[in-house]
């Protein structure tokens, strides 16, 4: 997808990766998904990663392993549903080329035919070769603008802590990147 039509993805179902749960951690935005995108989804290799990064000191993490919600796991509460996938099975040749989370999220979005959303370059690339539209932390925070669920100030805010992070953000506005004039 280009960067002028990200953020006008279908967002019926939307697969995330870490590369993205992380993101939207860092600026403390993980519980906009599930007001942004209608049916949030993730695997249980992305909830792993999470962990791991989680017990390796990256603390923002916990904000998006607070915002899963694990049918196996009573005691998850939050929205974005984590669900089982079938990459070795199915498609191990993207085991070939990604990592576990990686290949399993993708793996669940295309057998599923819908976007992933990723911030990897490399997945976008198997992505791409595979038909699957993706969309980026930067295309869902401007959706959450054009949804109403975050003004453009605090949108510009997520560009700018994830500057600060050392996160390549395409764009100086999410305003570059909304179809209408939301304020």
């Amino acid at each position: 997808m280009t960067a002028d039509s990200e953020s006008r993805a279908s967002y019926d179902r939307l697969y995330l990766d870490a590369t993205v749960l992380a993101n939207l951690a860092v600026a403390d935005l993980v519980g906009v998904v599930p007001e942004t995108v209608d049916n949030p989804r993730t695997s249980y290799a992305v909830r792993a990663e999470l962990d791991a990064g989680v017990v390796a000191g990256f603390e923002p993490l916990t904000r998006a392993l607070a915002g899963l919600s694990d049918p196996l796991d009573e005691s998850s509460t939050g929205d974005i549903t984590v669900a089982g996938s079938l990459v070795r099975q199915r498609k191990p040749e993207f085991l070939d080329r990604l990592s576990r989370s990686e290949a399993s999220v993708l793996y669940q979005a295309w057998a599923a035919g819908v976007p992933l959303a990723t911030d990897d370059r490399d997945v976008r690339a198997v992505a791409a070769t595979y038909g699957v539209p993706t969309t980026g932390s930067v295309g869902l925070v401007a959706r959450a603008v054009e949804r109403g669920v975050l003004s453009v100030e605090a949108a510009d805010g997520a560009l700018a802590t994830w500057r600060d992070a050392g996160v390549s953000v395409p764009v100086d506005s999410v305003r570059e990147l909304t179809t209408d004039d939301t304020d």
